[in-house]
């Protein structure tokens, strides 16, 4: 047969050759490509041709997800159990276990979490370099693993989990770069501890109201604190943090209705620790700081009597509390304690407001003083409306000749709730 044939407008085109085909790429292309698929379907290829008839087993990925089984949890767990008995412990790139909120009831049922929890050990001995266990919003399931070890495991993901007391203090997983937690119980954690940790990332997670979790991570890049439950994790030494996003939502108890007064000796939010810092002493580091809290927080009064130097500071946003704690104290000293700041941004929204107005300035050295940075280039100042509290903040900036501040009215334009870490 021609290799060529009758094209439009009586061109010749080439006819596309077996060799060409997917037929063609080597079965690891192969077996990485079903890796991307969900379970279920990567399985199914075993029907295309003889060649496809085991090539599933040995996917670099495993995707296991409950669409499809919402109405019939008791077909979910016998087809993982086939599917993993026949892979046997083929290793792994990647695996993921998601369940979604259709299975909530059947999740939890007798059986299932004892399930759940051998899948997951099982992916671990696969050794899985990526791991993922996504659990139905609404209860925390119990992942009951002592100690997790991997001499692989590079990147874990975990959402709507309870630990056990030691689950994450992570010393015999020299590989792991990457920990997520999102919407977990870490009332049992006394400690979060990895040598080789570079992001961390801790959201809508609660901690315990009897005892302060520390965070034990000096190869820290990336840290992530959203809307932490209870009281405040402490902070230990991190000295190669780049980037650090720190916002203490409605939920933390580290709050005290006697600061103004001075008397907190009835504060259940004091400090329990050899520490004399819960956050600031660990972000001292930071490259770039963003820090957000929506009521008075008493831990961020402790650490401001004790102010770190933030001698790597180049870029700070400072945002809700601390735009007027204070009287707006919190501002100042941390000026005046990060001599290379180069950029600085303070919001100010009533809640559920979004930004109107955007004003920027610059630092003019009409005198040297060693008030602030000499290296402050801008300063932005974000509002929905320009009120009392806004006017004291520009006032206190005219006082560090930051002058020159010129307003742009801005619409539909929302400000995120996190300044999230670069990747």
């Amino acid at each position: 047969m021609s290799p060529w044939r009758r094209g439009k407008r009586g061109r010749k085109a080439p006819i596309e050759s077996s060799d060409s085909s997917i037929e063609s790429l080597p079965d690891g292309v192969l077996q990485h490509i079903l890796g991307f698929l969900p379970a279920r379907d990567a399985v199914r290829s075993c029907v295309l041709a003889r060649r496809w008839l085991d090539l599933w087993m040995f996917a670099t990925g495993l995707r296991i997800t409950s669409n499809g089984y919402e109405d019939d949890m008791e077909k979910l767990r016998e087809f993982v159990d086939h599917l993993l008995l026949l892979r046997g412990i083929a290793p792994l790139e990647t695996c993921e276990l998601r369940f979604t909120d259709y299975v909530m009831v059947d999740i939890f049922s007798a059986g299932c979490p004892l399930r759940v929890n051998l899948w997951f050990r099982h992916a671990v001995r696969c050794q899985a370099r990526v791991l993922r266990l996504v659990m139905p919003s609404g209860n925390w399931f119990g992942l009951n693993y002592m100690h997790l070890v991997s001499r692989h495991l590079m990147q874990l993901e975990l959402s709507g989990v309870a630990f056990e007391e030691n689950f994450l203090i992570l010393s015999d997983c020299p590989a792991l770069e990457q920990l997520e937690i999102e919407n977990c119980d870490l009332t049992d954690v006394n400690k979060i501890s990895s040598e080789s940790l570079k992001r961390l990332s801790l959201t809508n997670c609660a901690f315990s109201e009897s005892f302060r979790t520390r965070i034990h991570a000096p190869s820290l890049v990336s840290l992530l604190l959203d809307d932490i439950w209870s009281k405040t994790p402490v902070l230990e030494s991190m000295p190669s943090l780049v980037d650090a996003s720190i916002r203490i939502g409605e939920n933390n108890v580290d709050s005290c209705d006697n600061c103004d007064s001075g008397d907190c000796s009835s504060c259940h939010g004091i400090i329990h620790s050899n520490s004399n810092s819960i956050l600031l002493e660990g972000l001292s580091k930071t490259t770039n700081l963003a820090l957000m809290a929506e009521s008075d927080t008493f831990i961020f009064r402790m650490d401001l009597k004790r102010c770190p130097t933030f001698s790597k500071l180049k870029t700070l946003l400072l945002s809700d509390y601390w735009c007027v704690a204070l009287d707006l104290d919190a501002i100042t000293c941390i000026l005046k304690n990060s001599p290379l700041l180069e950029k600085l941004t303070i919001e100010h929204f009533l809640k559920g407001s979004q930004l109107k107005m955007e004003m920027k300035g610059s630092y003019i050295p009409a005198q040297k003083t060693d008030a602030i940075s000499e290296h402050l280039k801008i300063v932005v100042v974000k509002c929905d409306v320009v009120d009392n509290k806004v006017y004291r903040v520009l006032k206190l900036l005219s006082t560090f000749n930051i002058r020159k501040l010129t307003s742009n009215s801005i619409k539909f334009l929302r400000i995120p709730k996190v300044l999230a870490p670069r990747s």
